[in-house]
């Protein structure tokens, strides 16, 4: 039976939820009387059975309810408890009494056992009709003792269910079936009020005392009184006595002879012997077998055991050797603190009770005794003094031993279940087992403040004082009514309650653990006052959910559904006691966290000292189911978000926090694995980075409750969000390393594969570097930086293009947006979109970074790396036309990817870069020798050297004035060449001059390429502005006369003019270091020639002294190329022979070598010439004489 409490009903505090249990209504407004309400009707008994509620009153009824389980497609649905009768108990002749005290259901056989008032009747389940009809009632104080090891519903087996029926002399072991209930045997031992069984072994009490009884084989060992103060409580104690039957008369045991505490009113004839024939009971006829419960497969006998724990019987027949009143413990079960000898227990909690009985005289008050079975192997007894007073539990085992620790309640229990199979420290666990904590759950009444206050006492039976932790809690009872009118309200009532555990545990659906795990949409809009409404999800048009909601749906029920069998009721209501899950536990700590003491407990402030204790609770703790799972995950995430609103509240304060606690948010944050999109909606400025989705964001419930809750208290809009304040200091920092986890987290399994979750870490991420690097210097990024963070972040992948292309353009960081482009645009729009931001910054457009420092040669190196031709003609001729010199490099890189031939190159930027023309030509002619291109490039000089003689009067003096400071100059001199190279003035037209020079007069295959006449005819307007031009070009048209006139008289350059002579007009500006070829070096005869012209205008300089040093340099250095007669009528007659002496000397010398050489080389011919006629003559008389006939 499911049972599912919806969150609406009931609003708990997290103080409420916060302990080991906690509360949820199964009935209430029970009409307890049918004459209406009445304070003498009480509830005495609960049972909870397949969907039926039975109620037992102290009127001597049954209420029983039909419990309705809520929609199946409703997990937080309501159950509906329909009323379906009140009847009274028959054959309950007492007019006064407990009213029904017992309600035990046999599911195995579909039975109840009903006891009321002392008399059992049996029923059929559901409806409680009386079943068979041929047994009569019988009068008794307990029935139960149903084999707690045994299944309730197995109905594999006919042979029925054995239960304990306790008489006032007797117990008697029936088993009840199909067929009715059969005697089975009869153990002497009377006015039982209890009994607990496993297998043959129950635990049992009287009046007085408790016992351990051997059903099957009769037997049983005296276990310890159940108040120190009964005067006849006696030594309890020893070892095994066996029970036989004896007479009616014989007592079998000192508890036959004790009176019941309980009211009864017993017929004479149940007084006889438990083996004769019982009038009231019809199942007992004296022809009929007696039958035995089935034995354990152990095969034990009795209370045999080893040697080692053997019990030494007493001689006497009905009394073992005597038992030590409060015995030492002993253990038959591994612990981890197992008593050794040499660390002896503690003094048993009864001796203190004794000693305290001795002090100070109390009245006995007969204790009501109370046993469960915490675990296959052990019950719990309850000692005491008085009610009032502490009461203590025993272990005892199954061989009568007292185990483990005792256990102290704050008062004598009323009444007693237990819950959980218990933690072993000493053993693993297996594979498929869980660890389930075991507790007692004591309900207790003490006279208070204000009256007799009622409580429900919770502490842990598996755990030894030794073990760690004597911990106590009491089960929080704000919801039963009374609970105010006590002295501990929330913790005590003044209603008298009562509890027991049910035959079954019955599932029951807590809605709370779904709404706090299931998966929910948060709404920023609704949080934020948006007037738009949340997106809602679609729904069918038939109504019904699609495959993922219904699964969904399947998942939250399986999340909340629960398992409790222990019900709880005071006055006309009846409760659920539901072991509190570790995701609502550890919830209702953080909702105690999540508000200040000081504040109104409706905005949230969270204590964060509080919130870092829980999460150092939980640190590594290991789920043991799903649920778990899911809610230990919600509870770091959860206590994350609220370390992180602590922030941000403090941050709205101006303060500056300390590092330790931004670390400690942090470690929270990223171990909690929040959606990030959750803590950017938190925060200014980021918020409109979040990206929703079709589907929105969609958390824990309790995350959304939460962070809606939060933005709708806060303004978030209105905090300071300056960069350099708290704001940067506190949030921005610990936010941007946050996201750069999840980045670095990105394709992993555990992490989600939602892109609008990395599209908005991206965006933020971005958006944070942006505004922490607004204020760092400009220029390239250094490592470690957050410029060169913000660089890494573009350079690998963003989801988000688009985004990040608007931020960058709001920041106008134009070059990381370049960056961006390179390493996220698609393949064919990556260099179009680099190249056009790179443009963009050269054309002045602001980038507030200022890295790119040197834009033009990144952009030479970029194109020469592209493939794309267009690409490559629009921004190689950009830059050529930007910056012709490192233009053309475009062009002429031989390593780039795009080839151009350069007549394309030269067309093409003739067309858009006319300015970088010349440049590329002079690449063409100087570096790669192409001589073809030679004449466009001094095109192009002359254009720039006529363009500026034409409109500048003051270059054509400044050249005027060159030749004038050049022919002033005394000699030696350097040559005019190198005169005016070192002389540049540094403007174009001058640098183009001396190209223009240097390629006019260069003598290496371009000295015939180029067109001269037309040269000269645009030159011969500036013959007295370009004088090296003309010798150049006269000397290219063998007008050597007039080019040594210019050289010598135009001017003066003297040197320049011999070596015209000695080489030729062709190299006459060719670079000093220029190579001359053989062939370009005129014969002597032409040397002679010039030389001659030379000579000729040396005579003519107007200057006396020069024209005398000058001629006669000449004909000592050079006389060898000049006729001595003709160099003589050429001088003037008036100069002295001492002029041209050393010319003369050298003359007559040569002269006087030539004849003697001529002599020598005629004496060599004649004796060569008889050398060859003696060769002849020999040769001759060698061969003789040939005779040829003449016919």
């Amino acid at each position: 039976m499911e049972t599912a409490i919806p969150s609406d009903q009931l609003r708990l505090s997290s103080q409420a939820q916060n302990g080991s249990y906690i509360l949820r209504k199964l009935v209430s407004d029970i009409p307890l009387s049918a004459d209406g309400p009445t304070a003498d009707v009480r509830i005495t008994c609960v049972e909870v059975w397949n969907g039926n509620l039975y109620i037992g009153t102290s009127a001597a009824e049954i209420i029983h309810y039909v419990l309705i389980p809520p929609e199946p497609n409703d997990p937080s649905g309501e159950p509906t408890a329909i009323f379906a009768s009140r009847f009274p108990v028959a054959n309950t002749h007492a007019l006064t009494g407990p009213g029904v005290q017992q309600i035990l259901p046999l599911p195995s056989v579909d039975k109840a056992c009903i006891l009321c008032n002392n008399t059992l009747t049996f029923h059929s389940l559901p409806e409680l009709t009386p079943a068979f009809p041929n047994t009569k009632p019988l009068s008794c104080t307990w029935v139960g003792g149903v084999d707690l090891n045994a299944d309730y519903e197995d109905r594999s087996s006919d042979d029925g269910v054995v239960i304990m029926i306790c008489q006032r002399s007797r117990i008697r072991l029936a088993r009840v079936s199909e067929e009715g209930p059969r005697s089975l045997r009869t153990i002497e031992y009377g006015g039982c009020p209890i009994s607990v069984r496993r297998d043959d072994f129950a635990c049992v009490a009287d009046a007085h005392s408790y016992a351990l009884l051997d059903v099957e084989n009769q037997q049983k060992i005296g276990l310890c009184p159940i108040s120190s103060l009964d005067p006849d409580g006696g030594d309890v104690g020893g070892g095994i006595e066996d029970i036989p039957p004896g007479p009616p008369s014989h007592n079998v045991s000192r508890s036959v002879s004790s009176a019941s505490t309980r009211p009864a009113t017993l017929k004479p004839q149940e007084e006889t012997r438990g083996h004769s024939r019982s009038t009231s009971l019809g199942i007992f006829s004296s022809g009929a077998r007696t039958e035995s419960p089935r034995r354990p497969t152990s095969q034990r006998y009795g209370f045999d055991v080893p040697e080692s724990l053997q019990r030494t019987q007493s001689p006497a027949a009905g009394r073992s050797r005597e038992r030590p009143a409060h015995p030492e413990r002993t253990t038959s079960l591994p612990r981890t603190h197992t008593p050794t000898p040499e660390k002896p227990l503690p003094p048993p909690p009864t001796e203190v009770a004794g000693e305290t009985a001795a002090k100070v005289e109390k009245p006995f008050v007969p204790l009501e005794p109370h046993v469960v079975s915490p675990s296959p192997s052990e019950f719990l007894l309850t000692r005491g003094t008085i009610p009032s007073e502490p009461g203590f539990g025993m272990f005892v085992n199954l061989e009568g031993d007292f185990v483990r620790g005792t256990i102290e309640f704050s008062n004598y229990p009323d009444a007693l279940v237990v819950d959980g199979s218990g933690v072993d420290m000493a053993s693993s666990l297996g594979p498929e087992q869980d660890a389930e904590e075991g507790y007692i759950l004591a309900t207790m009444h003490w006279d208070g403040e204000k009256g007799v206050e009622y409580g429900v006492e919770l502490q842990r039976w598996d755990v030894d004082l030794g073990e760690g932790h004597a911990y106590k809690e009491w089960l929080d009872v704000a919801l039963l009514p009374g609970s105010s009118a006590t002295s501990v309200p929330g913790k005590h009532t003044a209603t008298p309650l009562g509890i027991r555990n049910i035959v079954a545990p019955n599932d029951i659906v807590l809605s709370e653990i779904g709404e706090k795990l299931s998966v929910k949409r948060l709404s920023l809009s609704v949080a934020s006052g948006s007037s738009t409404p949340a997106k809602q999800a679609p729904v069918s048009r038939t109504g019904r959910r699609t495959a993922q909601e219904q699964a969904d749906f399947e998942f939250t029920e399986r999340l909340s559904k629960l398992q409790t069998h222990i019900v709880l009721w005071a006055d006309n209501q009846v409760w659920w006691v539901v072991r509190s899950p570790l995701v609502i536990k550890l919830d209702a700590q953080l909702e105690q966290a999540q508000y200040t003491p000081n504040g109104d407990g409706v905005r949230i402030q969270p204590s964060r000292e509080l919130v870092e204790h829980l999460l150092n609770e939980i640190r590594g703790q290991e789920p043991r189911s799903e649920s778990e799972y899911l809610g230990l995950i919600y509870i770091r995430q959860k206590a994350s978000i609220l370390l992180f609103m602590e922030l941000i509240l403090r941050s709205t304060t101006n303060i500056i926090i300390f590092e330790s606690e931004k670390r400690t948010t942090e470690d929270a944050l990223i171990q909690g694995e929040v959606d990030p999109r959750v803590i950017l909606a938190l925060l200014p400025i980021l918020e409109k980075e979040v990206v929703e989705g079709p589907e929105g964001i969609t958390i824990s419930g309790g995350l959304t409750t939460l962070v809606e809750q939060f933005l709708a208290q806060n303004d978030l809009s209105a905090m300071p969000a300056t960069v350099n304040g708290p704001f940067g200091d506190n949030l921005l920092q610990l936010v941007k390393r946050f996201l750069f986890s999840w980045k670095r987290r990105k394709g992993m399994a555990s992490v989600t594969n939602d892109p609008h979750v990395f599209q908005t870490v991206d965006a933020a991420l971005l958006h944070i570097l942006l505004l922490l690097d607004r204020d760092s210097p400009k220029g390239p990024a250094t490592a470690g930086s957050i410029r060169s963070e913000l660089n890494d972040v573009v350079d690998r992948e963003v989801e988000c293009f688009d985004r990040a292309v608007a931020l960058l353009e709001d920041f106008k960081r134009l070059y990381v947006l370049s960056r961006l482009y390179q390493s996220n645009s698609r393949a064919s729009s990556k260099a179009t979109k680099v190249l056009a931001t790179w443009k963009r910054i050269l054309e002045g457009e602001t980038d507030e970074g200022g890295e790119f420092v040197d834009g033009e040669q990144e952009m030479r190196k970029y194109l020469a790396r592209i493939r794309d031709q267009s690409l490559f003609e629009e921004y190689g001729s950009y830059l050529a036309n930007r910056n012709p010199k490192l233009g053309v490099q475009v062009f002429t890189d031989d390593h780039s990817r795009v080839k151009f031939e350069p007549n394309r190159a030269v067309a093409l930027l003739k067309e858009k870069a006319p300015g970088a023309v010349k440049e590329y030509l002079e690449h063409l002619v100087f570096g790669k020798k192409h001589t073809k291109y030679v004449n466009d490039l001094i095109a192009f000089y002359l254009d720039i050297v006529i363009t500026e003689l034409e409109t500048s009067p003051d270059s054509r003096a400044t050249l005027l004035q060159t030749y004038e400071t050049y022919r002033a100059l005394t000699p030696p001199k350097p040559t005019y060449r190198h005169f005016v190279t070192e002389n540049s003035i540094g403007k174009e037209w001058w640098n183009s001059r001396l190209r223009l020079l240097q390629l006019l007069g260069s003598n290496q295959g371009a000295a015939s390429s180029y067109d001269v006449p037309t040269i000269l005819s645009r030159l011969e307007p500036y013959e007295q502005e370009l004088v090296p031009e003309m010798i150049i070009l006269n000397g290219r048209q063998g007008r050597h006369e007039e080019a040594i006139r210019l050289l010598t008289h135009g001017l003066g350059d003297f040197d320049t003019a011999i070596s015209y002579c000695l080489l030729g007009g062709s190299s006459i500006f060719r670079p000093p270091s220029g190579f001359v070829p053989q062939e370009a070096i005129p014969s002597r005869e032409e040397q002679a020639r010039l030389f001659g012209f030379l000579l000729h205008e040396f005579l003519r300089i107007e200057d006396l002294s020069e024209r005398i040093e000058r001629t006669g340099e000449l004909l000592e250095r050079f006389g060898g190329w000049f006729d001595v007669a003709t160099v003589l009528s050429m001088i003037p007659d008036s100069w002295s022979i001492e002029i041209f002496s050393g010319f003369l000397i050298n003359a007559l010398r040569r002269l006087v070598r030539e004849r003697s050489e001529t002599s020598i080389n005629k004496a060599l011919s004649g004796a060569q010439n008889l050398k060859t006629s003696e060769d002849l003559i020999d040769r001759a008389e060698e061969l003789g004489p040939t005779v040829e006939r003449v016919m």
